[in-house]
């Protein structure tokens, strides 16, 4: 049974501005002298703002989540991509969650009703079971563990309602070469240090652990030439659509 108490709660949290946390993020590559000016400047905001639309555009994600009722974003970072998913349908109640960041500046000050945002960690989802119509992952879960990723997919499960739509984005390079080549663009376009973890599926592994979690794939589109570009190497990614089986 849903527990409509705890999801009214996060309605009513969707009706305001997103929460620009207080708590301290966890380091950064960058020093924070640097870091802030960065995510505060104009320009990032419009790359930042170009790219989730081309993820929408080029993926999909929009169209294949429900145009109204609680979604979550898992990984939302500055919330971007969840921004474009509500502007895309106002119906919409978005929870961004992020163990690191929080909206930017610029995004919390035109920020639409509707989003909210929690800092947490997606091995833990802070919310109860059967509370969201919707969830997705873009370009996260290839940071993890595999081990983690499990753990991730299967919070998801828990906190869907039956039926619920989960899309899941993911960069999908399908032999080594590919590989390497996706590894530098994700280092370039994070900023990452070489140590940070990367731990990438081939397209057609993804069904298969989303079926682990209850997460039946219905759907899935291999795409690329996302905004903006930073490899010379077509860097493929595949959107997976999966429903929450009973």
């Amino acid at each position: 049974m849903r527990d409509q108490r705890g999801r009214k709660h996060f309605i009513d949290r969707a009706g305001g501005k997103p929460q620009i946390g207080a708590m301290n993020a966890p380091p950064s590559p960058l020093p924070d002298c640097i870091l802030r000016p960065v995510l505060a400047s104009g320009w990032l905001d419009a790359i930042l703002r170009r790219r989730a639309a081309d993820i929408l555009r080029l993926s999909g994600l929009s169209d294949l989540l429900p145009r109204r009722g609680l979604l979550l974003d898992v990984g939302a970072g500055t919330g971007h991509v969840a921004e474009a998913v509500q502007r895309a349908a106002p119906e919409r109640n978005c929870v961004m969650l992020d163990p690191v960041h929080a909206p930017s500046e610029r995004l919390a000050r035109r920020a639409l009703r509707g989003l909210s945002w929690l800092r947490g960690d997606g091995m833990r989802l802070p919310f109860p079971p059967a509370l969201f119509d919707g969830a997705w992952a873009a370009f996260v879960l290839h940071h993890l563990a595999e081990a983690d990723q499990e753990r991730v997919l299967g919070e998801i499960a828990r906190v869907l309602r039956v039926g619920a739509a989960f899309v899941l984005l993911e960069d999908t390079p399908p032999d080594p070469r590919a590989e390497a080549a996706t590894l530098r663009a994700d280092r370039r376009l994070n900023v990452e240090r070489r140590s940070a973890p990367h731990h990438y599926r081939a397209p057609e592994a993804w069904p298969a652990v989303l079926a682990r979690h209850r997460l039946e794939v219905a759907w899935q589109q291999s795409f690329s030439g996302v905004f903006p570009r930073a490899s010379l190497h077509p860097v493929l990614h595949t959107a997976y659509l999966a429903h929450r089986a009973g």
